[in-house]
C-alpha cells in the first residue's frame, strides 16, 4: 500500500502539529510563498536565512527578488566606498531585504547569517553583525526580533559573547 501524496502532506502537517506543541518552530528557506504558507498554519513563528537563501532568491528571476537585488546594489553604491566595501555592504543589505520581507510573514525572529568567509576575524565578524542589525532597524524591523549566526569558532564565539551584551 503506498500513501498518496495528500495523506503524506497531512502526515507530515500532523507531525508539524506535534512538535509545534513542544518547541518553537523555525522555517530554514528563502522562499516567500513557502514561508507564507507555513506561517499562514500558525505552527511557524520564526524563520532563518542564510548565505545561499539569498543567493538562490537573487538569481531566481523573480520580480521581488530582482528588485531586493537592485535595491542591495543601488544602496551600496551610494553608501560605500571602494569595490569590496561595496560588495560587502550590497550582501548585507541583499540578507536583510530577504528578512524584512520574512519579518512581515512570522510573527517571531529572523536569523540572518553574518558572512561564514569572516569566520576568523572578530572584529569584522563584530562590525557586519552590528551593520545588519542597524540596517534592519532603519527598515523598521527593531533589533529584539533580530538573530545574528555566527560561526561557532573562537573568534565567532568571542563575537558572540561580546554582542549578548548588547
Amino acid at each position: 500500500m503506498t500513501l498518496s501524496r495528500i495523506s503524506l502532506r497531512s502526515a507530515a502537517e500532523s507531525g508539524l502539529a506535534q512538535l509545534a506543541g513542544v518547541t518553537t518552530l523555525s522555517i530554514d528557506t528563502g522562499d516567500l510563498a513557502v514561508i507564507k504558507e507555513y506561517a499562514e498554519t500558525g505552527l511557524i513563528t520564526d524563520a532563518t536565512t542564510n548565505p545561499l537563501f539569498v543567493s538562490q532568491a537573487g538569481l531566481s528571476g523573480d520580480p521581488v527578488y530582482v528588485a531586493f537585488v537592485e535595491d542591495a546594489i543601488e544602496y551600496a553604491r551610494a553608501k560605500a566606498k571602494g569595490k569590496d566595501e561595496i560588495v560587502a555592504l550590497a550582501m548585507d543589505k541583499l540578507a536583510v531585504n530577504l528578512g524584512v520581507a520574512i519579518s512581515k510573514l512570522v510573527s517571531g525572529y529572523i536569523s540572518t547569517e553574518v558572512d561564514p568567509r569572516l569566520s576568523f576575524d572578530k572584529d569584522e565578524t563584530l562590525r557586519r553583525a552590528r551593520r545588519i542589525i542597524a540596517l534592519y532597524e532603519e527598515a523598521g524591523v527593531p533589533r529584539e526580533r533580530v538573530l545574528i549566526k555566527l560561526a561557532a569558532t573562537w573568534e565567532g564565539i568571542a563575537a558572540m559573547a561580546e554582542l549578548e551584551k548588547e
